[in-house]
Protein backbone atom coordinates (compact mmCIF):
# COMPACT_ATOMS: atom_id res chain seq x y z
CA UNK A 1 0.00 0.00 0.00
CA UNK A 2 2.12 2.91 -1.27
CA UNK A 3 5.10 1.42 0.49
CA UNK A 4 3.85 2.07 3.43
CA UNK A 5 4.71 -0.57 6.52
CA UNK A 6 2.74 -0.78 10.21
CA UNK A 7 5.28 2.01 11.56
CA UNK A 8 4.83 4.61 9.14
CA UNK A 9 1.54 4.15 9.16
CA UNK A 10 1.25 4.40 13.05
CA UNK A 11 2.78 7.35 12.93
CA UNK A 12 0.25 8.57 11.08
CA UNK A 13 -2.23 7.84 12.89
CA UNK A 14 -0.77 9.39 15.64
CA UNK A 15 -0.14 12.70 14.03
CA UNK A 16 -3.57 12.78 13.04
CA UNK A 17 -4.83 12.00 16.98
CA UNK A 18 -3.15 14.59 17.78
CA UNK A 19 -4.18 16.81 15.63
CA UNK A 20 -7.91 15.98 15.60
CA UNK A 21 -8.19 14.64 19.03
CA UNK A 22 -9.84 11.26 19.88
CA UNK A 23 -13.22 12.32 19.34
CA UNK A 24 -13.42 13.91 16.19
CA UNK A 25 -11.22 11.08 14.50
CA UNK A 26 -14.56 8.48 14.17
CA UNK A 27 -16.23 11.01 12.69
CA UNK A 28 -13.37 12.36 9.73
CA UNK A 29 -13.11 8.30 9.27
CA UNK A 30 -16.84 7.69 8.99
CA UNK A 31 -16.72 10.93 6.13
CA UNK A 32 -14.10 9.80 4.81
CA UNK A 33 -15.07 6.21 3.69
CA UNK A 34 -18.81 7.60 2.83
CA UNK A 35 -16.60 9.93 0.37
CA UNK A 36 -14.56 6.95 -1.02
CA UNK A 37 -17.93 4.80 -1.18
CA UNK A 38 -19.77 7.70 -3.41
CA UNK A 39 -16.90 8.41 -5.64
CA UNK A 40 -16.62 4.10 -6.38
CA UNK A 41 -20.25 4.22 -7.40
CA UNK A 42 -19.96 7.26 -9.12
CA UNK A 43 -17.09 5.66 -11.46
CA UNK A 44 -18.51 1.94 -11.90
CA UNK A 45 -22.27 3.39 -12.67
CA UNK A 46 -22.07 2.71 -16.38
CA UNK A 47 -23.22 6.00 -18.44
CA UNK A 48 -26.98 6.56 -19.24
CA UNK A 49 -27.53 6.72 -23.06
CA UNK A 50 -29.66 9.57 -23.75
CA UNK A 51 -31.64 8.81 -27.32
CA UNK A 52 -32.49 12.27 -29.41
CA UNK A 53 -35.61 12.91 -29.61
CA UNK A 54 -36.96 13.62 -33.09
CA UNK A 55 -37.39 17.46 -33.88
CA UNK A 56 -40.62 18.48 -33.79
CA UNK A 57 -40.25 20.40 -37.35
CA UNK A 58 -38.37 19.63 -40.14
CA UNK A 59 -35.32 21.88 -40.29
CA UNK A 60 -33.63 22.89 -43.66
CA UNK A 61 -29.48 21.40 -43.13
CA UNK A 62 -27.83 25.14 -44.24
CA UNK A 63 -29.76 28.08 -43.38
CA UNK A 64 -32.19 26.05 -40.34
CA UNK A 65 -35.40 27.81 -41.34
CA UNK A 66 -38.41 25.97 -40.84
CA UNK A 67 -39.57 22.91 -43.18
CA UNK A 68 -42.93 21.57 -44.70
CA UNK A 69 -43.10 18.07 -44.79
CA UNK A 70 -44.11 17.72 -48.64
CA UNK A 71 -41.27 20.72 -49.17
CA UNK A 72 -38.63 18.25 -51.30
CA UNK A 73 -35.92 21.70 -51.16
CA UNK A 74 -35.56 24.66 -49.06
CA UNK A 75 -37.52 27.76 -50.27
CA UNK A 76 -35.01 30.42 -48.94
CA UNK A 77 -31.73 28.53 -50.03
CA UNK A 78 -32.54 26.36 -52.26
CA UNK A 79 -30.51 22.80 -50.41
CA UNK A 80 -32.17 20.18 -51.28
CA UNK A 81 -33.87 18.41 -48.07
CA UNK A 82 -32.29 14.88 -46.58
CA UNK A 83 -34.36 12.18 -46.57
Amino acid sequence: MFGLGMPELLVIFLIALLIFGAAKLPQIGSSLGTAIREFKKTVEKPPQETTPEPPDEILCSQCRQPLQEDWTACPHCGVKREA
